[in-house]
């Protein structure tokens, strides 16, 4: 396969068709991630969708990357995707609801802007499909954490 083939469906792929080039398109991602989350929560094919599209991440975000000088374009929105449906990985099905999604979907938006360590060492050190991936990932352990705060306050668990 030509290399310009292999870029445009690495594009499209790590973009998410269309998505990517809105505007705000990290929170269009995370978005696109709910409806999933809702629906796949409580099986084992919400941390398997998350397995899975952490690797189609890493690879292809690696030609979209490889070269260039911007090191996580603004229409790569995979690992928002990614990130965003971790959030949900450990939330009984029968505790998930829309508040809860929103909460979800706040922290994790929250902490995916503001990149506490380890989250800003990937996004400032390493420049590879897998640092993109890795500081979303991060965020999301961080917003999965407070999420289960509340999960544990709201249930008075």
């Amino acid at each position: 396969m030509k290399q310009t083939q292999i870029h445009k469906i690495s594009k499209f792929i790590a973009s998410l068709g269309p998505v990517g080039y809105l505007p705000a398109s990290g929170t269009w991602g995370s978005l696109v991630a709910l409806p999933f989350a809702w629906v796949l929560s409580g099986s084992v094919f919400l941390p398997l969708l998350c397995v899975l599209s952490f690797i189609i991440g890493v690879i292809t975000i690696r030609p979209l990357i490889e070269g260039k000088e911007e090191k996580d374009p603004s229409f790569v929105i995979i690992d928002e995707f990614m990130g965003q449906l971790f959030v949900f990985c450990l939330i009984p099905k029968d505790c998930i609801n829309f508040l809860l999604l929103i909460f979800g979907f706040l922290f994790f938006r929250l902490f995916d802007i503001l990149k506490p360590w380890p989250a800003s060492f990937f996004d400032r050190k390493v420049h590879t499909g897998f640092g993109v991936m890795m500081d979303d990932l991060i965020a999301a352990i961080y917003a999965m954490i407070s999420l289960a705060f509340v999960v544990i306050i709201s249930y008075k668990i």
